[in-house]
C-alpha cells in the first residue's frame, strides 16, 4: 500500500478498454494508480498525462520500479500470458485481466498455478458471472428454492472460450468438476479458430454447443442455434430458474407448490442510468466519462477481497480455464464425430483462439482514427 494507505494500482494496456477499467480504480477511495504501461507510445502518453503518474513501454519495467497491489491488463488476450507472468514476477496482491482468459490450455495451466503459488488472486474480465444478482441466484440454488439442480439449459454461442454461457453453467452446477462432454460445431470442427482468421480461407468453428455431465449428476445442455429465447433455465426438483436473454439482467424463478408453478422474488440490483437516451456519454465533475456498473462493481469486488481476505468475487482465471477446457472438449467431440470426450483433457496444448477482435488489437480493426475518437472520449478536455 501507498503512505497514504490506499492500494496501488497499475494499469497494463491504457488504451480504449484500459482507460475506463483503471479509471474505476482511481474512483474508488481506497485505491490510488501509481503507474501505467503501454507499448503504444500515443495511448501512454496520453494515459500518463490524464493519471499524472509515470509511463513505462513494458510490464516488465513497470514492475521493475513499482510495488503494486493491484495490476489491471486491458490488452489483446494474446497478451495476457506474458503480463501475467511479469505481475507474478512482480509479486502483486491481485491481478485483473480482461476476457477471454488465454487460448491455449497449458498458458492457462501456468497463469493459474503460478498465481496459486504466490497467493495472487486472479479475476478475469467483465462477464455475466460477475453480475450480483448471478450470484445471489446462485445462492438461492444452493440453498434449495428450487430443490435439486437437475438439468441447466444455456442458450449462446459459447464464443471466447465459454467466458459466458458455460462459465454460467459451472457456478449454477455448484462448481462441479466434469466428468465428460459431447459436442458440434457451427462451421469447421479441425479449425483452431473461433472466427474467420486473417490472411486465411479458413472460416472458423463457429458457434460451439453440446452436452455437459457433472460429476455431482447435474447435466447441461448448450445450443447456439438461433431462437427467441436467449438466456438460459436451471431447472431444479422444484422449480426453475430463468433468465430470457442474454443481456438482460431480469431473473425469474418458479417454484412448484403444489401442482402449480408460481413465481418468487429474484434479487435484483439494476446498474445506474450512466448514458443518456440519445446514446451521448454523460461526464463527471473531472471530466471523466461516466463508468459502467460493471466496473464500479469489478473494482470494488477487488478492494473488497484485499480488505477482507476472502476470495474475489468475480469470475477468476481458473473458472475461465474451466470454462476454456469445456469448450475445447467440446470442439474436440465434435472432431470424433460427436463421441463422448472425458476430462480433464489430457492433450494442454490444444488451443482455441478467440474472434480476432479480441486475439489482436483493437486499433488494427477500427483503424487509428475511429480508435483515437474513441480514447479521446474517455476524458473530456476542461475548461
Amino acid at each position: 500500500m501507498s503512505e497514504n494507505g490506499k492500494y496501488k494500482v497499475a494499469g497494463i494496456g491504457i488504451g480504449r478498454a484500459g482507460t475506463g477499467r483503471v479509471r474505476a480504480y482511481d474512483a474508488n477511495p481506497l485505491c490510488e494508480v501509481v503507474a501505467v504501461a503501454d507499448s503504444d507510445q500515443y495511448n501512454l502518453d496520453l494515459a500518463a498525462q490524464r493519471f499524472g503518474v509515470p509511463g513505462y513501454a513494458t510490464a516488465e519495467e513497470l514492475f521493475a520500479n513499482h510495488d503494486i497491489d493491484i495490476a489491471v491488463a486491458s490488452l489483446p488476450v494474446r497478451a495476457n500470458h506474458s503480463v501475467v507472468m511479469a505481475a507474478v514476477a512482480g509479486n502483486v496482491k491481485v491481478m485483473v485481466t480482461e476476457k477471454p482468459f488465454t487460448a491455449k490450455l497449458s498458458d492457462a495451466d501456468e497463469m493459474v498455478e503460478a498465481c496459486r503459488a504466490k497467493g495472487i488472486e486472479i479475476a478475469s474480465g467483465l462477464v455475466s458471472w460477475n453480475r450480483i444478482n448471478h450470484w445471489a441466484a446462485r445462492e438461492m440454488l444452493w440453498d434449495g428454492v428450487i430443490g435439486d439442480v437437475q438439468r441447466i439449459n444455456i442458450y449462446e454461442a459459447n464464443g471466447q472460450g465459454g467466458c459466458h454461457g458455460i462459465n454460467l453453467a459451472r457456478h449454477f452446477a455448484n462448481d462441479a468438476d466434469v466428468e465428460f462432454v459431447t459436442g458440434f460445431v457451427e462451421r469447421d470442427p479441425f479449425s483452431d479458430y473461433e472466427s474467420q482468421h486473417t490472411g486465411s480461407d479458413d472460416m472458423g468453428f463457429g458457434g460451439i454447443g453440446g452436452y455437459i455431465r457433472f460429476a455431482n449428476g447435474v447435466e447441461a445442455f448448450s445450443s447456439f442455434k438461433s431462437v427467441n429465447w436467449r438466456g438460459f433455465e436451471v431447472i431444479g426438483s422444484d422449480g426453475i430458474l430463468y433468465k430470457q436473454n442474454g443481456t438482460s439482467l431480469k431473473l425469474d424463478i418458479l417454484k412448484a407448490v403444489g401442482d402449480e408453478l408460481q413465481p418468487v422474488e429474484v434479487p435484483d440490483v439494476a446498474p445506474p442510468v450512466r448514458n443518456t437516451a440519445d446514446g451521448s456519454t454523460l461526464y463527471d465533475d473531472e471530466g471523466w466519462a461516466e463508468l459502467t456498473d460493471g466496473m464500479w462493481r469489478s473494482a470494488a469486488a477487488v478492494v473488497e477481497s484485499l480488505e477482507t481476505g476472502e476470495p474475489v468475487k468475480l469470475t477468476t482465471g481458473d473458472d475461465l480455464r474451466k470454462a476454456l477446457e469445456i469448450a475445447i472438449a467440446m470442439r474436440e467431440s465434435a472432431r470424433r464425430g460427436g463421441e463422448p470426450v472425458k476430462l480433464p483433457l489430457e492433450d494442454r496444448s490444444l488451443t482455441m483462439y478467440p474472434q480476432n477482435s479480441r486475439w489482436n488489437y483493437k486499433k488494427e480493426f477500427m483503424g487509428q482514427d475511429a480508435y483515437a475518437e474513441a480514447l479521446a472520449g474517455q476524458k473530456r478536455v476542461q475548461n
